[in-house]
């Protein structure tokens, strides 16, 4: 599935804080899942996320971990929905799509150059809000359907 110039995407899950300082001497853990390459652009992407939503940037912050989450079971197919946010020429916009894989990685990489193949969205313009596995009866897409049993 993945070629030389496409990079694997891993699960990584990244804790960070704003800095102490003397009004707040424990500021508030965000933790969150990232879907990324290797953990250096795991980071960036996580702190992207809090300048975005929390309002804290890098050089007022701490990154607390980047832990690797391996899959687990990747024997069998599941079938995954991905919520994406995405930035394209008309603005910001939501999507739900629906893949078949062994693992959650290998879904969100097929999603990735589906958005790329299909929409021409960049990969830095592209948020995953979450993801799901869905029951052969909560599939909605044809292309996902077809191979259910």
């Amino acid at each position: 599935m993945t070629s030389k110039n496409i990079p694997h995407i891993k699960q990584f899950l990244v804790a960070g804080r704003a800095l102490p300082s003397r009004d707040e001497a424990c500021p508030k853990i965000f933790q969150m899942t990232v879907f990324a390459p290797n953990y250096v652009v795991a980071k960036q992407r996580f702190w992207r996320v809090m300048r975005m939503q929390n309002k804290i940037k890098r050089t007022n912050g701490q990154t607390l971990k980047v832990e690797y989450i391996p899959d687990k079971d990747t024997l069998t197919v599941k079938n995954y929905s991905i919520l994406a946010r995405f930035i394209c020429r008309t603005g910001v916009m939501n999507v739900t799509k629906e893949f078949r894989d062994t693992t959650l990685a290998g879904a969100v990489s097929k999603m990735y150059l589906e958005m790329s193949g299909r929409h021409h969205i960049k990969y830095n313009n592209i948020d995953i809000v979450g993801t799901t596995v869905l029951k052969p009866n909560q599939i909605r897409s044809e292309a996902v359907k077809q191979f259910v049993v």
